[in-house]
């Protein structure tokens, strides 16, 4: 049985989220602050952390990388109110496994845990965020945009120059990696990915390079570094602009002298790799500040490609929603045909900060809640519907009262219902102070929940 710990100060979410674990066949352990959850992870083997992201001792982001260093492989969920694309995007780059925003939705939460805790199995490929590339499906899209950065992606590929491919989180950068090492001469050799934003500053040496036995505390057995695990294939560094300035110059040694050395060891082992990275950084300007070794940033450069964020390339939006339903119907066992004309809509004028990766979230959330064949508006969340504008965001964000005014009198009848019923969540179910809310008496509230048929 899978065991997972709970850490979030709200006791009342702690005991349902256990019990409806513990009725799905999981073990669950729950504490209401950071410090004794660290202790209690120390001293157990949980299969999963699931922690709220704002706690009274310390953040989440801090236990999230306290359990990295720990323990890398264990998945961490983070739990915030707050519906933050960019937040959201923040804590995947920090480590998160994933994120689910409050109030939870109990089925997506079990669906979510199932694939972190399989993608943990001894079966998988995939450890210590380094993972091996043998098969999968790419979509690449229909924009003219998309099909330059294929066309460089082509050229470079039966080279052996190393790559840098910029562009913003979530984009899909290790795809077009993936898809450089598959068309190669390197395509039968192994493809080793690594998110250097995800490994602790004091496992990054151990991690790239390897160690032997004995050389630091923890180390029980030998371990061979990605470098060694790539030789004669391709090598994926991901966010590489993460990368400590010592652990840099390391990096440019072995990738000029095509050699490494285990941390303890003192015996060389010659390596023969491809490196590509990744960034979502500008990596000139960070080596302007001295953040990064403007040696390794030319001796990586030998080609460059730059991906275009979503929101530039609308053509592949219907693309990638088709193909991101017919995945989630795979994984959640649902027949969602598509979007009404509402729905889609919505989809395709939302900017997409947080790229493939929200929209692939959004949908999924979609094909779960979704109660008839088609996806429609009262399956999205709030923030997609209503979303803030670049300038809004910068600001002190405007107090939820009025805008939700401001909505609830413009919105359609299937969106105040779908405003309606979150309120109500929001306010955990107090009409009164959901009415208030809203800006509308109790009496009204009462009677637009009779006419929509709301059940609570």
């Amino acid at each position: 049985m899978k065991k997972i710990l709970i850490i979030d100060d709200d006791t009342f979410i702690c005991k349902i989220l256990k019990k409806h674990l513990q009725n799905n066949n999981y073990a669950a352990e729950i504490t209401y602050n950071g410090k004794t959850g660290i202790n209690l992870f120390q001293k157990d083997n949980f299969d999963l952390v699931l922690c709220d992201f704002r706690l009274p001792d310390i953040s989440g982001l801090e236990i999230m990388q306290k359990i990295r260093s720990l323990k890398q492989d264990t998945p961490v969920i983070i739990m915030t109110a707050y519906a933050d694309v960019r937040m959201a995007v923040k804590l995947m780059k920090m480590g998160a496994s994933d994120y689910i925003t409050k109030p939870i939705q109990q089925e997506e939460l079990l669906v979510l845990i199932k694939k972190l805790v399989s993608e943990k199995e001894p079966t998988e490929v995939k450890k210590n965020d380094a993972q091996i590339y043998t098969n999968g499906d790419f979509i690449i899209g229909e924009s003219p945009k998309i099909q330059h950065v294929i066309r460089l992606a082509r050229r470079v590929a039966p080279t052996d120059m190393s790559v840098i491919i910029t562009g913003e989180t979530g984009i899909g950068k290790e795809y077009i990696a993936r898809f450089i090492h598959d068309n190669s001469n390197r395509k039968d050799k192994p493809f080793i990915a690594i998110d250097c934003g995800a490994i602790p500053k004091d496992l990054a040496n151990s991690e790239l390079f390897g160690h032997i036995k004995g050389s630091f505390t923890g180390a029980i057995a030998d371990k061979l570094g990605v470098f060694q695990k790539a030789d004669s294939g391709t090598l994926f560094l991901d966010e590489i602009g993460n990368l400590n300035y010592d652990i840099q110059l390391k990096l440019l040694r072995a990738i000029q002298e095509r050699v490494v050395t285990r941390l303890g060891d003192d015996k060389l082992k010659r390596i023969d790799i491809r490196i590509i990275a990744a960034t979502n950084e500008d990596l000139t300007l960070e080596a302007r500040g001295n953040n990064f070794r403007e040696d390794l940033y030319h001796r990586l450069n030998e080609f460059k490609i730059e991906l275009p964020p979503l929101r530039e390339r609308p053509e592949d939006i219907k693309v990638f929603m088709a193909h991101f339903i017919t995945m989630s119907n795979a994984e959640l066992n649902r027949n969602i045909t598509g979007l009404v004309p509402e729905a889609e809509a919505v989809l395709l004028n939302y900017p997409w900060h947080g790229n493939l990766r929200e929209l692939k979230n959004i949908l999924k959330r979609a094909v779960l809640m979704a109660e008839g064949e088609k996806i429609d508006i009262s399956c999205l969340p709030y923030e997609i519907i209503y979303p803030e504008s670049d300038s809004e965001r910068e600001t002190v964000s405007v107090p939820q009262e009025t805008k939700k005014d401001s909505m609830l009198k413009n919105a359609s009848s299937e969106i105040e219902k779908k405003l309606i019923i979150q309120t109500i969540q929001e306010a955990g179910y107090n009409k009164s102070k959901a009415a208030k809310i809203l800006n509308i008496d109790r009496k009204t509230l009462y009677n637009k929940i009779k006419l929509y048929d709301i059940k609570l």
